[in-house]
C-alpha cells in the first residue's frame, strides 16, 4: 500500500477557494467537493479569512469539543450511507426505476436526500417518478432541461444533455433529449475558433516532441500539457496559464495575471506540483512559447525531474487537448460575457475550472464521466 503524499496548496489557491464561498455563494461542502479538498480544510481557510477580516487573531487550535462533535456527526452520516449501500448497492447498475423503488421502500428509515445521493439519482428525478403523471413528468423534464441549459451556459448538445439527465435520475436517450430540448426552446451554442497567444519566434532552446500526440495516458501524473490564453476585459487583457493532466483531463494548475512573463507559467506549474506531488520522469508538454523555453522554466523542470516536450513549430494539433480546453472555456463559458474588470473575469474563470470543468462537466473522452470522478477512481 503506497503512502499518500500530503498535498500543498498555494496561498493563491486558498484565496480563490475561499472566494468561491465568501463572494460567489457556494456552500463550503459543495465548494470542497468540487475542488477536491477536505471540507474541514476549506472550512478552516474560511474561518481564518473571517478572523483576519475582523482583526481577531487566529487560534492555533480549533476548539476540541466542537471538533469532536463535528467528527461524530460526520461518522454518523457515513454510517448511514454505508448501511444504505449494503442494502441497495447492487442496484447501482440497474435501471433507474429500480433504484427509485428502493428509495420509496426505505424512505421511512433514511432521509430521502441521503438515499438519492447513495443511489446516484437526483431528488427531483425521484419525486418526478413518484408522481407518475406523463404530462407532469414531461413538464418536469422540460424544467430540468432548461436548468441544465442555464447551468452549462448553453454548451450541452443532445448527447451530453441525455447523459446529464440520466445522471440526475431520468431515463432519457439522446434522441429523446433532442426532442426535449426542442420542446423546451433551448439549443446548444456553436463553438467558435480562438486565436493562439504564445510567442514562438525566439532563439531559445526547443525541446523534442516526446508526446507525439499520444493523448491517452493510463495513469495520472505521467503526462501534463500546458499553454497560455488571453481573455479580454474592459481593463485590458487577462492572461491564463494552465496545466492539464492527460490521464483524467483535469486542470491541475493555473495562474492569471495582466502579463505573459515567465512567472505566470511558473505559478501555474507550482500550483499543479503542489496539488499532485508528481514523481520525477513526468513528461511536460507545451508549445514553443518563449515562456516555456526560458532558462528559468527549463531549470524548474530539471529540478523537478520532468522531461520537457514541445510541439512542432506552428502545429497546434500537437497540443490538441489543451487547445480543446481553451476552446471549451471560451465557447461554453465566456462567450457573450462582458467583464468590467480583470477580477470579475478571474472569478468567472475559476468558477468554470473548479466548479464546472473539473467536477461537473461530462467528457466524451472519459466515457461521459468528470475529471474528478476519474481522479477518485485512480486513487481508490
Amino acid at each position: 500500500m503506497t503512502k499518500k503524499t500530503r498535498r500543498r496548496y498555494s496561498d493563491e489557491f486558498k484565496a480563490d477557494a475561499v472566494s468561491l464561498v465568501t463572494e460567489q455563494g457556494y456552500a463550503v461542502s459543495e465548494a470542497a467537493r468540487r475542488l477536491g479538498v477536505d471540507r474541514s480544510l476549506l472550512d478552516r481557510w474560511c474561518r481564518k479569512h473571517r478572523q483576519q477580516d475582523s482583526g481577531i487573531p487566529a487560534r492555533k487550535e480549533d476548539d476540541r469539543d466542537a471538533e469532536i462533535k463535528k467528527l461524530r456527526e460526520e461518522v454518523r452520516k457515513l454510517q448511514i450511507e454505508k448501511d444504505i449501500f449494503k442494502k441497495g448497492g447492487g442496484l447501482l447498475r440497474q435501471r433507474v426505476e429500480l433504484r427509485y423503488q428502493f428509495i420509496e421502500s426505505e424512505k421511512a428509515t433514511y432521509p430521502v436526500a441521503v438515499l438519492c445521493r447513495v443511489m446516484q439519482v437526483s431528488r427531483s428525478g425521484f419525486y418526478a417518478w413518484r408522481q407518475r403523471d406523463p404530462d407532469e413528468q414531461r413538464q418536469a423534464l422540460h424544467h430540468e432541461v432548461r436548468e441544465i441549459h442555464r447551468q452549462k451556459r448553453g454548451s450541452y448538445g443532445s448527447r451530453r444533455m441525455a447523459r446529464e439527465l440520466r445522471r440526475r435520475g431520468y431515463a432519457v436517450g439522446r434522441y429523446q433529449a433532442r426532442s426535449l430540448m426542442r420542446e423546451a426552446g433551448v439549443e446548444a451554442r456553436q463553438r467558435r475558433r480562438w486565436r493562439h497567444t504564445t510567442d514562438s519566434e525566439h532563439s531559445l532552446p526547443v525541446a523534442p516532441n516526446l508526446l507525439n500526440r499520444q493523448f491517452m495516458v493510463a495513469e495520472p501524473n505521467r503526462v501534463w500539457v500546458a499553454d497560455i490564453t488571453a481573455i479580454w476585459t474592459l481593463e485590458g487583457w487577462l492572461y491564463l496559464a494552465a496545466v492539464l493532466d492527460l490521464h483524467d483531463r483535469q486542470l491541475v494548475g493555473w495562474a492569471m495575471a495582466d502579463h505573459m512573463r515567465t512567472q505566470l507559467v511558473l505559478d501555474a506549474l507550482e500550483m499543479a506540483v503542489g496539488r499532485r506531488q508528481p514523481k520525477s520522469g513526468l513528461i511536460h508538454h507545451s508549445d514553443r512559447g518563449s515562456q516555456y523555453a526560458s532558462r528559468d522554466y527549463r531549470a524548474t523542470l530539471d529540478r523537478l525531474g520532468f522531461q520537457a516536450s514541445m510541439s512542432r513549430k506552428g502545429n497546434c494539433w500537437d497540443n490538441a487537448v489543451m487547445e480543446r480546453f481553451f476552446g471549451s472555456l471560451k465557447s461554453e463559458w465566456l462567450a457573450g460575457q462582458r467583464y468590467g474588470s480583470r477580477q470579475a473575469a478571474r472569478r468567472d474563470v475559476i468558477e468554470y475550472i473548479e466548479m464546472e470543468y473539473n467536477s461537473c462537466r461530462l467528457h466524451s473522452t472519459l466515457g461521459y464521466q468528470t475529471p474528478r470522478e476519474i481522479e477518485l477512481a485512480a486513487a481508490a
